[in-house]
């Protein structure tokens, strides 16, 4: 296993048409089936690691010779899931030296894996340093045992202590902790526990989701029959406030509606989503996307969900593509504006003209709507929400969308 560090740089001849992009992992096994959690994870009595890591290599060197990807770096990597956590350092290692070996890794490149506390132990740490990996994501979701037992974790608030002991011994100075808010039977006052909690730990990203219900989950089935009933919205968008409120006074700025960062830190990863660059996904159920400069639409594609389809058609065809998609004109544009304002910067208006040849408000009547309320704010040719707005922001995505 090669030790990628901070400024591992392993170069290939470049493509002159396209610049360095994400590669998005996708472990799929878990431990136990959060009910609140739709990603596509899945519980299996044995987890067949080398096998799924053959699929995973098998896809790499698939898409190396896909015109989409030859001749181009990675500068991101993530491993997500589900439970990456659940494979061991020699795994991880095995792909990411494939990927390097097929690709390159542009310079100071950031290297994530999101890691459970009840599922990780310092060896396993030690092992995923060792192998490259350079950052961590650490879901917490809680400090409170009730809370916890809710969302059915599998740790306990001690464990996510000891875990992020570990973790920093090993050598992983930048890592990011997962907090969960809007919980039915949460407080203001609890929220405020569980950000003071993560505080002691001097994270240098944080995560703050606002629970929500997904079709197709336990919890959306209980909400139907009338057995759980999610938080009343002002006292959410209280909750909201009181996250942003206090990561600010500790430091850690705000830089997408969920994701605060002390500066430099943000996730490299997550913003190149949000900027719409290209990213290749592999695994079960990754999505990838691809975009000519030339091209206002691009293509994305998925691939095949359950892990056994995934690893008997990835070792038959060198890939598990099942669908793609070319966005019809006014969703690309849509999305552009979805996950750009997500963003606390905001979308450029110039880069949208560019790509689309008109402004964002003369095809969304809203645009206008919400810069006249106050919602939206148009600043340095840049459309961003006001502070406002982030607090209405899903709701404001469910009518631009």
């Amino acid at each position: 296993m090669i030790p990628y560090g901070p400024t591992q740089h392993t170069k290939h001849d470049s493509n002159p048409h396209a610049g360095a992009f994400s590669l998005y992992v996708h472990i799929p096994y878990c431990v136990s089936k959060c009910p609140y959690c739709d990603f596509n994870s899945h519980v299996a009595a044995r987890i067949p690691e080398e096998e799924y890591t053959r699929a995973l290599l098998r896809e790499l060197r698939h898409h190396s010779e896909r015109e989409a990807w030859t001749g181009r770096s990675i500068k991101t990597v993530f491993f997500g899931g589900g439970t990456p956590s659940t494979f061991q350092g020699a795994s991880i290692g095995a792909v990411l030296d494939e990927a390097a070996r097929l690709f390159g890794f542009d310079e100071g490149m950031e290297i994530t894996l999101e890691a459970n506390p009840g599922v990780v132990d310092a060896g396993r740490f030690r092992d995923y340093r060792s192998c490259g990996v350079n950052r961590i994501s650490i879901g917490a979701q809680s400090f409170n045992p009730k809370l916890l037992q809710f969302l059915g974790r599998v740790h306990s608030a001690e464990e996510t202590r000891q875990a992020l002991k570990s973790a920093r011994k090993a050598g992983f100075d930048n890592f990011s902790l997962d907090l969960i808010y809007g919980i039915p039977g949460q407080t203001v006052e609890g929220v405020g526990h569980d950000l003071s909690q993560a505080l002691k730990n001097e994270p240098p990203h944080l995560s703050a989701y606002n629970l929500t219900i997904e079709e197709g989950t336990p919890f959306h089935a209980r909400y139907r029959q009338g057995l759980l009933k999610p938080l009343d919205e002002e006292l959410e968008i209280e909750m909201a406030a009181r996250v942003q409120h206090t990561l600010a006074d500790a430091g850690l700025e705000r830089y997408e509606i969920s994701n605060y960062a002390r500066p430099g830190l943000q996730s490299r990863h997550n913003v190149n989503y949000w900027e719409g660059g290209d990213y290749l996904g592999i695994g079960a159920g990754a999505h990838s996307y691809h975009r000519r400069p030339d091209d206002p639409l691009g293509e994305r594609w998925q691939n095949e969900r359950l892990p056994t389809g995934y690893m008997r058609i990835a070792s038959e065809a060198g890939h598990a593509v099942t669908e793609r998609e070319r966005p019809e004109l006014r969703q690309a544009m849509a999305e552009c504006l979805f996950t750009g304002l997500r963003m606390v910067d905001g979308v450029s208006v110039p880069g949208f003209e560019q790509r689309f040849e008109t402004r964002p408000e003369n095809v969304f009547l809203e645009i206008a709507e919400w810069l006249s309320e106050g919602l939206l704010v148009e600043e340095n040719r840049r459309l961003r929400f006001a502070p406002r707005g982030l607090l209405l922001a899903n709701e404001l995505f469910v009518r631009l969308m």
